[in-house]
């Protein structure tokens, strides 16, 4: 059994399964996209070198049967699925919860038969689903042993304090290699913060001096990538406090292990890391 549910541009959802104005034929294009192999053919030479692959963008194609009274379900049908404008599937089976976002490339509709059948074609460029619940995970786990500058409540979970030079192993339950999430909060002065993955001996430096309830708010998904500094109602573009030799982390299925440092009261930091684990299909 599963769930199916669409959400549009205005933020309305519909739940299309369990929904006595459809009944869904078939979905197609929610098993693992086709990847595009890069290679060179050398004169003389049995077969080809490999050079690269990505994975292409997916569609999805929906078929559904509009049920009576049908004109009426069928307009319906159109407010969620407008021609050209974004949309976000919702997917829910035994295993996995997800989402995918898309934009209706095509809505066709056997008006004439003697049940109504609508096919709606959803491309998507980013072509992984992803978990609807975010994987957050803070960087310790020792007791907060004073008080915020900012709301606990307001960022929805508990924080701790960061121990210099210390390991953590943030844990990506996905299936596919995905960017992460950071905050770094400041509850004192930090100057010139700095992030490593042990694993891959990347890291990120920021030339930067933080000062009570500053955050810098790091993005490393793609299509995403930024790096922005909080200050109470001001926010700014730091990427270019990153010093040259950074690296864009991104993160393995499983664990990555990570330190924290600065130049200067590294244990001013409190540090979180958000992961939005995806998936090649369901």
């Amino acid at each position: 059994m599963f769930t199916l549910k669409v959400r549009n541009k205005y933020d309305e959802e519909l739940e299309i399964t369990n929904n006595k104005a459809y009944s869904i034929i078939s979905i197609d294009g929610i098993d693992p996209p086709e990847s595009s192999i890069n290679t060179t053919h050398n004169a003389g030479a049995d077969g080809s070198v490999y050079n690269s692959a990505f994975i292409n963008e997916r569609s999805i194609t929906l078929t559904l049967a509009i049920n009576s009274p049908a004109e009426t379900n069928r307009l319906n049908l159109y407010r969620y699925f407008k021609s050209k404008f974004p949309v976000r599937l919702f997917y829910k089976n035994a295993s996995r919860n997800v989402y995918i976002d898309g934009y209706v490339q095509s809505f066709q509709v056997a008006y004439f038969e003697q049940k109504q059948t609508a096919q709606i074609v959803i491309y998507c460029p980013l072509p992984m689903f992803n978990n609807v619940e975010d994987n957050i995970q803070d960087f310790s786990n020792i007791e907060p042993m004073f008080e915020f500058p900012f709301s606990i409540a307001q960022l929805g979970i508990e924080f701790s304090v960061i121990i210099p030079n210390s390991e953590k192993s943030i844990i990506n339950k996905g299936d596919m290699d995905t960017g992460v999430i950071i905050s770094i909060r400041a509850v004192g002065s930090v100057i010139t913060p700095k992030i490593y993955n042990v694993d891959t001996n990347e890291s990120m430096i920021f030339n930067i001096s933080m000062l009570l309830g500053d955050e810098i708010r790091i993005d490393t998904r793609q299509g995403h990538k930024s790096v922005k500094m909080i200050s109470g109602d001001t926010t700014t573009n730091i990427i270019g406090t990153l010093e040259h030799g950074s690296s864009w982390f991104t993160l393995r299925p499983g664990d990555n292990i990570f330190t924290l440092d600065a130049d200067a009261l590294p244990e001013n930091m409190i540090v979180v890391f958000t992961v939005i684990d995806q998936f090649e299909g369901v």
